[in-house]
């Protein structure tokens, strides 16, 4: 399939929408941290910044007028929650507790120091729950497989109890405050292949959570970045059936003063390396906080860019999003930058199959991953894929994984050699642009995979000759649901051939979305691979402030909307799960609702 467009595209709403219905005013900040935004540096819409040939960066969205300083934050690992895990544990009655995570069966009495300090509770081949006592970081992560549909007519009970958890303490009261979403119900829906070949539903769609997510500010000023993650998932009787929480303290130690460059300038710095091929435009440029998940909390102004790619010359082609930051004053923590790879990049594999092992990659485990980076794109893709692999390798049960192949994508690796590459390897990830069923490996526009026909039967997994037994697809819209289209499942009959699960997205994401960093954690500990994927992923940052873009068909639709496929039966499996699987005849789908 050549040259096929992307949905990737459209318009997008970069500014973040008004929220409504508010659940939860949250924890004030003293008058003297209130400000609201005196105005907006004078109209700049559509025009040129910078050039390189043909290409130019383009400025669709305004700067804000910043005050002369902004508060600048120290942060500090907030007392672990293992009182509300507990109770949350007591709550779903099977009568598990915190005990530390090196004891628990999962890990078979093993232990490393990455343990130290670590409470948990298992269930079967997967992490129920863990609490880090020196981060102060939690998470319980639902058993999707036990649970029964919910009835909405429940809601307002749930928004009762979700704002009793959330104000009591699980959040520690700072300098800083945070906001509530109105829930969002994750939803599963199951389909049957009969020996004939036919299919019927086996449970029609229905809601089996509601995941409340925290938002967290200063002042006015939303925080973005890889910390201040929170939610609760409630079932419909009220349990904590799931919940996150990475969310330091945040004590004010000072202010920073503005630095008084052109943010302009810097923003079309950041973006000059997408000129070779692309035009750039920004969406959206707004004052923000930004939480490394290390030291400090500091002002920043957050935009987000469109890189429309210069391969195809229609009116309709595939555009890329990313979101970017600038230092609203000097710190000294620094923040990521638009176009700079952190960390390794992906080998070129060997063109007629595995034929050497790679070298400088290895780790001892025992449970192969692959990961499989689109080429010639943006580095963030390249990003994403190094910080799976260090939070998988540093979490606790790190140890238990080999880092065997990392590589550019190419077809043929899921294709034509897919059993030495795709299908070679315990655990896949894949970097790319996507659609319905479908994937490149060259740019959003060239080499691509259709799953819908180009990989062959019998598929992946140890019934199809190899050894895949889960395939994270980090791309738009690959993943398709019953809300989307009622052929969701049909491609999927081929490639579970053994293969347990698979996850991505169902609606168009964030390059830099942040996704791989907090998943990788959770599977490094053992969570289950699906629920802990949808949970990690709604929790995500970059889409706070509720994003929308059209998806496939023009359809409109919030971005960053995680979904997954299970084999019936082992959609609680984590990733330690590679025992030999037969062809699935029985799938299931989760997802969250627009």
């Amino acid at each position: 399939m050549s040259m096929k467009e992307i949905n990737c595209l459209s318009s997008i709403n970069g500014s973040r929408l008004k929220r409504v219905g508010r659940l939860v005013a949250g924890l004030s900040l003293s008058a003297a941290f209130l400000f609201t935004m005196s105005g907006i540096a004078g109209a700049q819409n559509s025009i040129p910044n910078a050039s390189s040939g043909n290409h130019t960066i383009r400025f669709d969205a305004a700067i804000p007028e910043a005050p002369g300083e902004l508060a600048l934050f120290k942060l500090s690992p907030a007392a672990p929650p293992t009182a509300v895990v507990n109770q949350a544990l007591s709550s779903q009655g099977n009568g598990a507790k915190l005990a530390p995570i090196s004891s628990l069966a999962l890990f078979s009495g093993k232990s490393s120091q990455g343990m130290n300090g670590v409470l948990g509770v298992d269930e079967g081949n997967h992490l129920k729950a863990v609490v880090d006592l020196n981060s102060g970081d939690a998470g319980i992560y639902p058993s999707l497989g036990r649970l029964g549909p919910m009835s909405p007519a429940s809601l307002p009970a749930l928004v009762e109890k979700a704002q009793q958890v959330f104000s009591s303490g699980f959040l520690a009261a700072d300098d800083t405050r945070f906001e509530i979403d109105q829930p969002v119900l994750l939803n599963g829906a199951t389909m049957v292949r009969d020996e004939d070949g036919s299919t019927r539903q086996e449970k029609a769609t229905a809601p089996y959570l509601a995941y409340f997510v925290a938002h967290r500010f200063v002042g006015n000023l939303p925080v973005d970045g890889p910390g201040s993650r929170a939610v609760l998932a409630l079932s419909g009787s009220g349990s904590i059936e799931g919940l996150t929480r990475s969310w330091k303290v945040a004590r004010q130690i000072g202010t920073v003063q503005t630095s008084g460059l052109d943010v302009r300038s810097q923003i079309a710095n950041q973006m000059n390396y997408a000129l070779k091929n692309s035009d750039v435009v920004i969406e959206s440029v707004e004052l923000a906080y930004y939480d490394g998940n290390q030291q400090l909390l500091q002002p920043v102004y957050r935009f987000t860019a469109r890189i429309v790619n210069g391969a195809k010359s229609d009116a309709s082609s595939s555009d890329d999003r990313v979101i970017g930051y600038v230092a609203f004053g000097q710190t000294d923590e620094a923040l990521p930058v638009q176009g700079v790879v952190n960390g390794d990049t992906p080998k070129a594999p060997a063109q007629n199959g595995l034929l050497e092992a790679q070298s400088g990659f290895q780790a001892p485990g025992w449970i192969s991953v692959g990961r499989y980076v689109v080429r010639n794109d943006n580095s963030g893709w390249v990003n994403n894929a190094n910080a799976f692999w260090s939070n998988l390798s540093s979490a606790g049960y790190g140890y238990a994984f080999s880092n065997s192949q990392y590589y550019w994508a190419y077809p043929f690796e899921f294709t034509s050699s897919k059993n030495y590459y795709a299908n070679a390897v315990n655990l896949n990830l894949t970097e790319a642009h996507g659609d319905w069923w479908y994937f490149t490996t060259y740019q959003n526009w060239g080499d691509g995979v259709n799953i819908n026909g180009d990989i062959p039967y019998p598929g992946y997994g140890p019934a199809a000759g190899g050894s895949l037994a889960d395939w994270i697809i980090h791309s738009c819209e690959v993943v398709p649901t019953p809300s989307d289209t009622s052929a969701w499942a049909n491609p999927w009959w081929t490639i579970f051939g053994g293969m347990r699960n698979v996850v991505g997205y169902r609606t168009i994401m964030y390059i830099n979305d942040g996704a791989g960093g907090p998943y990788g954690w959770s599977l490094g500990w053992g969570a289950p691979v699906v629920s802990s994927w949808l949970q990690d992923v709604i929790t995500l940052g970059a889409y706070s402030g509720h994003p929308y873009a059209y998806a496939h068909g023009g359809v409109w639709r919030p971005m960053g909307r995680p979904s997954a496929i299970s084999m019936c039966g082992h959609e609680n499996d984590s990733a330690f799960a590679t025992s030999y699987n037969g062809r699935a005849y029985c799938l299931n789908v989760y997802w969250y609702g627009d």
